[in-house]
C-alpha cells in the first residue's frame, strides 16, 4: 500500500492512498481546480473519497467530486453540517468495503459536527493504514 500525500497544511489536506488495484482519496481540502493538478488530472480513476470532517481544509471540494462522478464518505454528521444530502454515509464502526480497500471508520475528537477516523485495510496487499484527525496518515504492515 502506497500513501501519496498531496497536500497537508491548514490551508488544505489531501492523501491518496493506493494498493496496486484501488486508489483512494483521504480528505478534500483544496481546491478543484488544485486538486486536479495535484492527481495530473486523474480524479476519474479514484473510487471514492473519505472526509473526517466538514471543515473547509478537509472537505473544499466534495461537491465537485460528486459531480464528477467520485462517491464522497463522510458521517451523517458531517453530511448535515455540509447540508449535503448526495454523501455517501459512514456508521460507527461499520465497514465499507471500496475496490480493495476495507475502511473501518470510528469517532475522533474536534469541534466538528461527526469528526471520524478510518482504518484501512488493503486486501490486496494486507496492509493497513490509520488516518485520523489532523494527523498524517500512516501506513504499516
Amino acid at each position: 500500500m502506497k500513501l501519496i500525500p498531496l497536500a497537508s497544511s491548514s490551508h488544505g489536506n489531501a492523501y491518496l492512498v493506493e494498493d496496486g488495484t484501488t486508489c483512494l482519496l483521504i480528505e478534500c481540502g483544496v481546491s478543484w481546480k488544485k486538486l486536479q493538478k495535484l492527481t495530473g488530472f486523474g480524479v476519474s480513476g479514484i473510487a471514492g473519497c473519505l472526509i473526517s470532517h466538514e471543515h473547509k481544509d478537509h472537505a473544499g471540494c466534495y461537491e465537485q467530486l460528486i459531480r464528477s462522478g467520485v462517491p464522497v464518505y463522510a458521517s451523517r454528521g458531517t453530511a448535515e453540517a455540509l447540508g449535503c444530502e448526495q454523501l455517501e454515509p459512514l456508521e460507527d464502526r461499520e465497514v465499507v468495503t471500496l475496490g480493495s480497500f476495507d475502511i473501518l471508520p470510528f469517532p475522533t475528537f474536534h469541534d466538528a459536527a461527526e469528526p471520524m477516523g478510518f482504518l484501512i485495510r488493503s486486501r490486496t496487499t494486507g496492509q493497513v493504514g490509520l488516518c485520523h484527525r489532523h494527523g498524517q496518515p500512516r501506513v504499516s504492515v
